[in-house]
């Protein structure tokens, strides 16, 4: 039987699945933490911090359902295949490793700073809850004396974990508000809008939004909701706070509200106006367009704000005449505008300084007050944003607490008929768009056949009937789509899902299934999905009067720091073991000055960035020789050349055939000493001075970041990704001599050549100059390091002369030397280290001297 076949035996015959409930007490028992490996090699490290750990805690004490512990029982102990992030914070909060923070807390604000003694000491009662909590596990565990190694164990742990991570879409910033600001009055009437003008709709993502390459077929209505509020109120948050950035998106939320509250009867005045200025910024950009003048989205953001100020100081103005000076303006002051590095916060104070001194010149108006907030001003708004929420008096926490049953198994076949019942809601107001792709939607269904249980489906039982599905959504279009059912949506109309009879795309165990559709499979294998068991956890309104989908909704999506495909967390799951620990033995021999991110303190989040970093090298160097497309992307962004590679997926790729190629896994292994080599010079060419051991560390770090930053030091410079692809490109082709001879002169051509890639002076900025330019610097470098071939071959009368002109004396040891000897023609100076292939270079020692001497001037 072939491992493949087996692999598939295993999960189809040896894996029993179970579904459970613990209390909290019960599972942090020491006799039940004896047996829990919470964090196995294959697992992220802990990314939580503190305010996300914090907004956990408040969902367990306030009864919230949240996601189910995956575990892998082998019989002689259990490994948590996911939820980590989940099972160490209640761990960490136990054991007083961290307090609740204001900022995690979203409803039990007054619970901020409290670590687990101060509750036991203060609030007992609530302690008592939150151990008596239940929290569900899916255990899998296998059966019937399965013919199972240790590598095979290892390779059905990674692939449950895989699957439990790979399929997951967290929320993304707009959709969060659209949940959040479902029912607020101002963001309906502007969506009610949105959806009669669709013009309108396409004007603001005209103006203000990144243009897509590719034709769209929707518009992100979420997103431009999310513009919509925040352009509403800009003008109230002083630009000297908001590029501090610190809590920039709650202060944003607030502001809003308070906006909100305060012109819930002049919605129409509102959206009036606002209508106004997007028209004529709509005007604005068509007239720059057709006069070939420059102008781009965030020119037009801050006009937007500019025009909003003016409301605010109650200047009247008119648009008849503004086109054209307008446009003119951000024309010649592009440069105020630029897309380069945009977040920065110079960058935003330098575009909207510019904007407010067109506006001063232009209306006589001072905008001194929304660029630098003045003392009262700051005064104000500090309070402002310090205004503390309605507190929740905590002897009523237990009747917040939801009155949840244990979930319910139902069929697929089961689920699919009530949803054509139209008593099934599936994509409630709050809910986000379809957003599953094709292959994980292929996952999800290998996972059924193969008995893989998938996590539960919540929905909300309104007291008129309709069942709202608050999570599972997407687990339920898959279905859906895969079976060829149509589905009821929030207009009450019958569609079907954008995968509608979707055929099965890059299976990785039932790979026969591929390019297969429902109607493709046999009767057993229809019947496997129709009789599949879901777990279904109905919230029942008339037993939760207070109950808020929306707020549920939000905690089971809003995913923290979620594991990325095609990153060093996702290929650390799955992975062949010994390519993973080979990676890591690296990065730990080095990582205390080659990195792309210090781990400073404990509370700082490890996301293997790191060993992503070496990851990537090691790909780059296993393609160094090869037909295929460049690894590395290299362009010009204006006034700095940018790097990266150049499609990520095939890392992924490439490391999912080591396991299935042996000659691939020893071609990755060469790569990963090519690395280290190349790791070595570098830190030679760091080296330019004597240093201690105690000093060689901090040493390293200070040159590296000097070199990276183009031969400056500066303390808040931060390393980039592309910075390490740079150096690369030059030392790749060097050779190590080369580089232990030269390594002073190198180290400043390294410095300068960089300093050109961050730093391209003006007359470089056009028509690709400066990518022209660096490449040429580059080239030049490699030859001015270029090791020369060995072409001249001397037949017997060239060496008879040679050795006369030497005066019959070895050229290493002056040792008398004779035509008959043993002997070789060697260069005098290395070619190794920069020495020329010509006669001049040329000359004959004894053999036996000649081998031993190394390279030597």
């Amino acid at each position: 039987m072939s491992k493949q076949d087996l692999f598939e035996k295993i999960f189809k015959e040896h894996l029993k699945v179970e579904t459970f409930s613990k209390s909290v007490d019960s599972l942090y028992s020491m006799r039940s933490k004896s047996k829990i490996d919470f964090k196995p090699y294959y697992q992220r490290n802990y990314v939580w911090d503190d305010h996300k750990a914090s907004y956990f805690i408040e969902s367990i004490l306030l009864g919230t359902e949240i996601p189910p512990l995956i575990f892998f029982n082998n019989n002689s102990g259990i490994e948590v295949i996911d939820g980590r992030q989940r099972y160490e914070t209640i761990l960490r909060f136990m054991n007083n490793e961290f307090s609740l923070t204001s900022k995690g807390l979203s409803i039990l604000s007054q619970l901020k700073g409290f670590s687990w003694d101060k509750l036991i000491k203060k609030h007992p009662d609530i302690i008592d809850s939150f151990l008596d909590s239940k929290l569900r596990l899916i255990e899998f565990r296998l059966v019937n004396q399965p013919p199972l190694d240790p590598i095979l164990q290892d390779q059905v742990k990674k692939e449950i974990f895989s699957r439990y991570n790979s399929g997951i879409t967290p929320l993304k910033k707009a959709e969060i508000d659209n949940a959040i600001y479902n029912d607020d009055d101002l963001s309906n009437f502007f969506k009610s809008e949105y959806s009669e003008d669709e013009e309108l709709m396409k004007m603001v993502f005209s103006n203000f939004f990144k243009q897509p390459k590719n034709q769209i077929d929707e518009l992100p209505s979420a997103k431009i909701m999310s513009f919509t509020r925040r352009a509403l109120v800009m003008h109230l948050y002083p630009i000297n706070y908001f590029v501090r950035g610190t809590g920039r998106t709650n202060i944003l939320s607030k502001l809003y509200e308070y906006y909100a509250d305060e012109n819930i009867e002049n919605k129409a005045e509102i959206l009036k106006e606002f209508k106004r200025k997007i028209i004529f910024l709509g005007e604005v950009r068509s007239f720059s367009e057709n006069n070939n003048y420059s102008i781009n989205r965030l020119a037009l953001e801050c006009f937007l704000w500019g025009y909003s100020v003016l409301d605010l100081e109650e200047i009247t103005y008119d648009f008849a005449n503004e086109v054209e000076q307008v446009s003119k303006f951000i024309h010649e002051n592009i440069d105020y505008f630029t897309l380069v590095d945009y977040a920065f916060s110079h960058q935003v104070m330098s575009r909207y300084i510019s904007t407010s001194e067109y506006f001063e010149s232009r209306f006589n108006v001072s905008f001194n007050n929304y660029v630098t907030a003045d003392e009262s001003a700051r005064k104000k708004f500090k309070e402002f944003s310090n205004e503390s929420e309605e507190e929740i008096d905590l002897t009523l926490l237990e009747t917040l607490r939801l009155s949840k049953p244990e979930p319910a198994n139902n069929s697929i076949d089961d689920i699919v008929r009530t949803m054509t019942r139209r008593k099934f809601l599936l994509r409630p107001s709050y809910q986000r768009k379809e957003v599953i792709n094709v292959n994980k939607a292929s996952a999800i269904i290998e996972s059924i056949l193969l008995g893989i249980k998938l996590p539960p489906i919540f929905v909300y039982k309104r007291l008129d009937g309709v069942n709202e599905v608050i999570d599972g959504q997407q687990r339920l279009l898959t279905l859906l789509g895969f079976l060829g059912e149509d589905y009821l949506n929030e207009k009450d109309k019958l569609v079907k899902s954008k995968n509608h009879n979707f055929k099965l795309k890059k299976l990785r165990i039932l790979k026969e299934l591929n390019n297969s559709s429902f109607n493709d499979l046999s009767d057993e294998q229809k019947d496997k999905i129709y009789d599949f068991q879901i777990y279904v956890v109905e919230i029942d309104e008339s037993q939760n009067p207070k109950f808020d989908p929306i707020d549920l909704f939000i905690r089971l999506n809003d995913k923290p720091y979620p594991i990325r495909e095609n990153s060093f967390e996702m290929w650390n799951s799955w992975v062949d073991v010994e390519i993973i620990k080979s990676i890591k033995e690296l990065k730990s021999s080095i990582d205390s000055w080659f990195y792309i991110k210090k781990i400073k303190r404990s509370k700082d989040r490890d996301r293997m960035e790191n060993e992503e970093l070496i990851t990537s090298l090691c790909y780059i160097e296993y393609y160094s020789n090869s037909e295929l497309p460049k690894t590395i992307d290299v362009y010009q962004k204006t006034s700095r050349m940018n790097s990266r590679i150049s499609t990520k997926g095939r890392i992924s790729t490439l490391l999912q055939s080591l396991s299935e190629n042996e000659e691939n896994k020893k071609h990755f292994f060469k790569s990963l000493k090519s690395v280290k080599s190349n790791i070595k010079k570098i830190k030679y060419v760091l080296i330019d001075r004597n240093v201690t051991k105690e000093e060689i560390s901090d040493f390293l770090r200070t040159e590296l970041n000097s070199v990276l930053n183009g031969g400056k030091v500066e303390s808040g410079f931060r390393r980039r990704i592309q910075d390490f692809y740079f150096v690369w490109m030059m030392i790749d082709k060097v050779n190590f001599e080369m580089v232990k001879y030269h390594r002073i002169e190198m180290k400043k051509d390294i410095s300068e050549l960089l300093n050109f890639a961050k730093n391209i002076p003006q007359e470089f900025h056009e028509d690709g100059k400066g990518f022209s330019h660096f490449n040429k610097k580059l080239d030049e470098f490699h030859k001015r390091y270029q090791k020369a071939d060995r072409k001249i071959k001397l037949n017997e009368s060239e060496k008879l002369a040679l050795i006369k002109k030497q005066n019959n004396q070895s050229s290493l040891s002056e040792a008398p030397i004779f035509l008959g000897d043993d002997i070789e023609v060697d260069h005098i100076k290395p070619i190794s280290i920069g020495g020329n292939d010509s006669i001049e270079n040329l000359g004959i020692a004894h053999k036996i001297e000649n081998r031993e001497k190394g390279v030597k001037e």
